[in-house]
């Protein structure tokens, strides 16, 4: 294919199965047929290779950052997976924490020109810059959220500062930065806490800002995965929270499915052995199988509605 795509799990909170998602879903594209990388940006806490069963890796991420390794290339390591490489954070320090955005954005660049057709970034938990400008640079933005108050408050703090981030790096109206920039700190003074209170207080200040915002809001598009599913009552938080979205955030949230919890999931992470391969045909793995083809789904439509909108244009 001519064009790569990254997908990036992320989702605010930790021990939600973000790795456990985006190392199944990144086998998943392999035994497909397609060439994938899985980078491991859980900075501080990589352990992907551990779940892939491969040995601590010698060199990583930072060594790319630092300059000392220049050719991303060297940073890949072969996977028992036929198709399935691994870029691993594993040997990162607290150095790298706090990259730059111009940082992050050559990293982005670097594994768009390696050779791939998919690039599976594992996130890790929380809110941080690094985290939530992987996740907004990658063409696919995937939440994992599990059914639990926690988790659940964190994702739409996720989505929040994801959405205000986005705000700051696209837009160039200095005014509109200068509301944006405080709403992201704690005090958050002007007690604007999602895209429609933005849009609300904007409209009071005068001005065109409003017609950006809304405009973002379009192309932000995160997309939820409900991971460790146990009742009937739990498979409705997917739906109730996609619903929320829409009503509080004026955003227009995709909710994939649903992943139940399973025995043969805690078995695979303590064998460290993939639940795509120890188990490819228990119910966990055949639901993320239905997730994983309609996110292909959608992109091969978005794909055409673009193709079909650039010929329009011409």
């Amino acid at each position: 294919m001519a064009t790569k795509n990254i997908w990036a799990i992320g989702g605010g909170k930790g021990g939600v199965g973000k790795s456990f998602v985006a190392g199944n879903l990144g086998i998943l594209l392999a035994q497909s047929g397609y060439k994938v990388i899985l980078a491991d940006l859980d900075l501080g806490g990589a352990n992907l290779h551990t779940w892939l069963g491969v040995n601590s890796p010698t060199k990583s991420l930072s060594d790319f950052i630092g300059r000392e390794i220049l050719n991303i290339s060297k940073l890949l390591i072969p996977t028992e997976i036929p198709g399935l490489s691994l870029i691993s954070g594993a040997k990162d320090g607290v150095e790298i924490a706090n990259l730059k955005y111009t940082q992050k954005r050559r990293f982005l660049s670097a594994l768009r020109n390696l050779d791939a057709d998919y690039i599976v970034i594992d996130l890790g938990a929380g809110t941080s810059y690094n985290t939530v400008d992987f996740f907004l640079l990658a063409d696919s933005q995937l939440m994992v959220v599990i059914p639990e108050p926690t988790s659940i408050e964190n994702a739409y703090r996720f989505i929040k500062n994801s959405f205000f981030r986005q705000i700051f790096h696209n837009s160039k109206n200095f005014r509109l930065k200068s509301v944006v920039t405080p709403i992201l700190r704690k005090d958050n003074p002007y007690k604007v806490n999602t895209p429609k209170e933005l849009i609300d207080y904007l409209n009071k200040l005068g001005g065109k800002s409003t017609v950006f915002v809304e405009e973002q809001l379009q192309i932000f598009r995160p997309k939820i995965i409900l991971n460790q599913v146990r009742t009937e009552r739990d498979k409705q938080v997917g739906r109730a929270m996609k619903a929320a979205c829409s009503k509080y955030f004026n955003l227009d949230m995709t909710f994939l499915g649903y992943i139940s919890e399973n025995e043969s999931v805690w078995k695979s992470v303590l064998d460290r052995k993939p639940l795509a391969v120890a188990h490819p045909d228990g119910e966990p793995m055949q639901q993320l199988k239905t997730i994983c083809s309609d996110i292909l789904q959608e992109e091969t439509e978005s794909a055409a509605r673009n193709n079909l909108l650039s010929k329009l244009t011409l």
